[in-house]
């Protein structure tokens, strides 16, 4: 017959543990009660340059459908840049306030906006300073009409990371687990932001106009370039 193995109260084993878990909650608790209610700093500088290499960008408004669902106190600049041959990238800052729900996965938005993502990588980009980051950079599909009543798949490559106070990743659970793990330990508040770059794959659509290889490059050259300047050391 199996022998009852219940732990008993009087085992000072029991005891132990139970002392040992009551410690771990009165710390943590401690720490939650004393986590920071405001922002914190910024990891990056809130200005995109008006030109890298030969592409040349002019800002773009925030659009109506971000002002009403952002919170108020969440701050976007977007540039849109072109070159001389008609290559198109999209520049993005989305630096949250003391509310976090600015800073999203886009996932979340790229469907409402139409785009099917059809698949995704990690791109691990070199930086004209010698830093190394890594993106997300996800291959989204919908239909562009090319003529009246005709229209075909448009491709673009999405590419994103997220910046904090002295941290960066591209991964939307990494950055949850770090916010978590920084208020409680460190007591730091990571005022998040958001950084996204896209292009077009114009390959059959402009004369001369990039593959999916030839646009990943394209960008990739154009985080290198952008990135030092905006990301904080």
């Amino acid at each position: 017959m199996m022998k009852n193995s219940a732990i008993s109260a009087s085992n000072p084993f029991f005891r132990v543990a139970v002392v040992v878990l009551l410690s771990v909650v009165t710390v943590v608790s401690f720490r939650f009660a004393a986590m920071p209610t405001s922002a914190g700093g910024a990891g990056v500088i809130m200005s995109l340059p008006s030109s890298v290499g030969a592409f040349s960008g002019r800002d773009q408004e925030t659009s109506e459908g971000e002002r009403t669902v952002l919170p108020k106190d969440t701050e976007i600049i977007k540039k849109v840049y072109t070159n001389p041959v008609g290559e198109i990238i999209n520049a993005q800052i989305v630096l949250s306030g003391a509310e976090k729900r600015s800073i999203h996965r886009p996932e979340l938005c790229l469907p409402a906006q139409g785009w099917s993502i059809t698949g995704r990588q990690y791109l691990s980009v070199k930086l004209a300073d010698g830093r190394t980051i890594t993106v997300m950079c996800d291959a989204i599909t919908r239909q562009v009409e090319v003529a009246p009543g005709v229209s075909r798949p448009l491709t673009s490559l999405f590419c994103y990371w997220f910046v904090g106070d002295g941290a960066t990743t591209a991964s939307h659970v990494k950055r949850i687990l770090l916010t978590s793990w920084d208020r409680v330990v460190h007591h730091k508040n990571h005022r998040w932001a958001y950084i996204a770059v896209s292009a077009p794959v114009l390959e059959g659509f402009l004369p001369g106009g990039k593959s999916v290889r030839g646009t990943e490059v394209m960008i990739s050259d154009f985080i290198a370039q952008i990135a030092p300047g905006i990301m904080k050391r």
